[in-house]
């Protein structure tokens, strides 16, 4: 039987032998379609439980969608293993070109297992693949790394994804670094990937991806593209990226201020990084990932001052969540570098700037001193006392070291009281304000990875039906709906950007629907499409419940949230309720038809999802409710 839209074969790579196998994923994608589908049931049917996420034992997924490299928009590849924060579940969608790289390399999917003894780099080049030794990249930055390997192969048009200097010292804020600027991000998968001793994964590949329906498909393209390029939205984003909400979403109590003391940031700052700023003193051009028709990234270029000559890809919202106002830094150039450092170094912005601006927040308080702080004087503001911290981190040195532990971590050891002013959620620092809409605060909370507002958060005044952002009511329904379909959307391998969860008027699930159904042959609905998103987030639940031992105590905010009330801004007085936030929870097990007092999943809800291993495998263990 024809595989269409798939090239219906994945890659296992042995790094303890430096042994290669090649098998059939065709049976993975009938069953969960692609990316973070395959990539979470091949973890939960891999690792048995009680591995440690940086032994040999722990495996590194990347994983592609049947949209993925095809002429759908803006292309992703999902990176999947257990997450070093949480001991949990982690999945990570990245941009750029490598995802669609692999397919026409030959590969669905990329399975890493087992740990080298030295250095070394995988090289998949059009069906073929192959150790290298990677001695003399070990210590380089993730940007030289890139140049050396394009200067050494001969090939400007390998794509690359590597790690830095954070991931080889296993510092848990470590990320994977694709096309020297996009991150698969949380959970600590450059420790990972750095734990195993692999400094790059580089593909190359000129095969084609075929699909079902090529009339048909072209069409449903061409529909899905007017239907993005006719939207407000689309056209802010163009021209502002992620940042063109930044002013509302500071009034809407989305920005957490020095290390979330308040969620409201001065409008004057607001006003000194504006994106407008940015785009008219520094950009030099717009940047996309694969076949994106929004291309919300920017070239920068500075051209004077201490950062004279940086040029780097960068930077999004998330930026001024961690850095401008968590740590209340309200200088372009400034944000511009620390992007740029962390990129180089395989740094994940939001797991770096938690523990930076937690220690900022001991310091102020008297907590900790200089010395302790390597004889740094941590002012909010700095900048330069930032950025030397993030090369700490990267190196785990001196007070690095600590914080190189992430913020829960790094509290158990200091003590004193210093875990009082920790954010984090199931053990991973958490970078969002969550006081003031109570919907983003759901969603964030109970995401399987460890917190993070893209595997159910929503933004209440963006979404019908969902009330008003400061209720409590009607929350965990849109949170259950958009669970579901965020799995749909990373399991078919595209944006998140271009769906219903920016804009109402984007794509949906019956949109997605036409184009998977087009480009593979098998009929779906929309319903269908996320129902199998549905069962993928039952396999994440498991997982979560088997490794980490998770539970309802787990779905709660951290604390500060429910004590500490918004000081300023519109949302002045809104904090989180603890009898309300249990009326959520409530709603959303029973939603789930998971059990209210445990939080664990019930034999009745995953025999309706057809998971049937999964029931058997929380059975064996007593993590079952009948």
């Amino acid at each position: 039987m024809a595989v269409y839209a798939w090239v219906g074969k994945f890659l296992k790579a042995d790094l303890t032998h430096y042994k290669t196998v090649v098998e059939s994923s065709e049976p993975l994608v009938r069953r969960f379609i692609g990316g973070r589908g395959v990539g979470q049931w091949l973890l939960f049917n891999s690792l048995r439980s009680g591995i440690d996420p940086l032994s040999p034992d722990n495996i590194i997924v990347f994983g592609t969608g049947p949209l993925t490299g095809t002429m759908a928009p803006a292309s992703r590849m999902s990176v999947d293993l257990k997450n070093v924060y949480t001991n949990g579940v982690l999945s990570s969608s990245v941009g750029g070109h490598i995802g669609p790289e692999l397919k026409y390399a030959g590969f669905d999917f990329l399975v890493l297992q087992g740990a080298s003894k030295r250095p070394v780099y995988l090289f998949v080049n059009d069906g073929r693949a192959e150790f290298r030794d990677a001695s003399h990249l070990w210590g380089e930055s993730t940007w030289r790394t890139e140049d050396i390997l394009r200067k050494e192969l001969g090939d400007p048009r390998i794509r690359v994804a590597s790690i830095g200097p954070a991931g080889e010292n296993l510092a848990k804020p470590a990320c994977i670094i694709v096309d020297k600027a996009r991150a698969a991000g949380r959970g600590g998968s450059g420790a990972v990937m750095g734990s195993k001793r692999l400094k790059a994964l580089v593909v190359r590949g000129t095969g084609p991806v075929d699909v079902a329906q090529p009339n048909r498909f072209m069409e449903e393209v061409e529909r899905v593209w007017r239907k993005l390029d006719e939207n407000q939205s689309v056209s802010a984003r163009r021209k502002y990226g992620t940042r063109a909400s930044l002013p509302s979403a500071n009034h809407l109590g989305f920005l957490g201020a020095r290390n979330f003391q308040d969620d409201y940031w001065d409008d004057m700052k607001i006003e000194r990084v504006r994106q407008e700023i940015l785009n008219e003193r520094y950009e030099k051009r717009k940047l996309a990932c694969f076949n994106c028709p929004l291309h919300c990234s920017h070239l920068y270029k500075i051209d004077s001052g201490p950062y004279a000559g940086l040029m780097c890809e960068g930077f999004q919202m998330n930026v001024d969540w961690d850095f401008s106002a968590k740590l209340d830094i309200d200088d372009p150039e400034a944000l511009i570098k620390i992007n740029a450092v962390c990129n180089e170094l395989g740094l994940d912005i939001d797991n770096t700037s938690a523990p930076v601006a937690w220690a900022f927040e001991l310091f102020e308080k008297g907590i900790v001193g200089s010395a302790e702080t390597d004889g740094l004087e941590l002012k909010w503001g700095d900048s330069k006392m930032v950025i030397e911290l993030i090369w700490k981190i990267a190196r785990r040195e001196g007070f690095g070291k600590i914080l190189a532990e992430g913020s829960r971590r790094a509290s158990e050891i200091i003590g004193r009281g210093s875990e009082r002013y920790v954010s984090h959620i199931k053990g991973q620092d958490s970078i969002e304000a969550l006081r003031s809409d109570k919907g983003w605060a759901l969603g964030c909370v109970v995401a399987t990875r460890g917190g993070g507002h893209l595997n159910g958060a929503f933004q209440s005044h963006r979404t019908p039906h969902a009330g008003n952002p400061h209720s409590y009511d009607l929350k965990a329904e849109a949170v259950f709906w958009f669970e579901k379909f965020k799995a749909a959307v990373d399991m078919l391998g595209i944006c998140y950007f271009t769906t219903v969860w920016s804009d109402r008027g984007l794509l949906d699930q019956d949109d997605l629907a036409q184009l998977f159904s087009a480009a593979t042959g098998i009929q779906v609905d929309g319903e269908q499409l996320i129902n199998v998103g549905l069962q993928v987030h039952n396999v994440e639940k498991a997982f979560n419940t088997l490794h980490a031992g998770f539970s309802r105590r787990d779905d709660y905010p951290p604390e500060r949230f429910m004590t500490e009330p918004v000081k300023s801004g519109p949302n002045r007085g809104e904090k989180l309720d603890r009898e309300n936030w249990n009326m959520m929870l409530d709603q959303y097990y029973t939603i789930h038809g998971w059990d209210p007092e445990t939080g664990w999943q019930r034999s009745e809800c995953l025999d309706k999802l057809g998971l049937v291993e999964v029931k058997q495998r929380l059975r064996q263990e007593n993590k079952l409710l009948c």
